[in-house]
């Protein structure tokens, strides 16, 4: 699978799972920006064929706005508990949407995701691909990587 594959699958994961779960247009890609203090970084890991880990930064403005569309709450009564909950069930929804575009016939359990700190962030040997997009209240950044197969289940090698 090729990186722009994967990012194609990305870029319209996050378009579709913002529009059709939080009524949020992407304003398009954008360059990611490093990582700051505000940030709210989410992982998870998932097991299939191939195994790997999911990752998603949101500005916590941007997850703010998100959480209160969804919960159909008013951004003032918002608590930091209910903006983390649907950051971390966003970051769910996407790495499944992901996953389904990218392997759609195999099967994948996803782990619990995580809130973790930038720093402490996991990664494996492998190529990471990203993706950034602006929401209109924030950039959201997901990365996904992949174990590398060493080749197809149905493939023999020859003598």
């Amino acid at each position: 699978m090729t990186d722009a594959t994967i990012h194609t699958a990305l870029s319209s994961a996050v378009a579709e799972v913002l529009d059709c779960m939080f009524f949020i247009e992407v304003l398009g890609e954008v360059p990611e920006a490093p990582p700051q203090a505000g940030n709210v970084t989410v992982q998870l890991n998932f097991e299939g064929d191939p195994p790997g880990y999911f990752q998603m930064r949101i500005a916590r403005p941007a997850a703010n706005v998100v959480a209160a569309d969804f919960l159909g709450e008013d951004l003032e009564s918002l608590t930091l508990r209910q903006s983390t909950d649907v950051t971390l069930e966003l970051a769910n929804m996407i790495c499944g949407a992901v996953l389904s575009r990218i392997e759609s016939r195999a099967a994948f359990r996803l782990g619990s995701p995580a809130v973790v700190a930038d720093d402490a962030v996991q990664r494996k040997s492998g190529e990471e691909t990203r993706c950034t997009v602006e929401t209109g209240s924030g950039a959201l950044t997901v990365a996904i990587q992949m174990e590398t197969r060493t080749c197809l289940p149905t493939e023999e090698s020859a003598s």
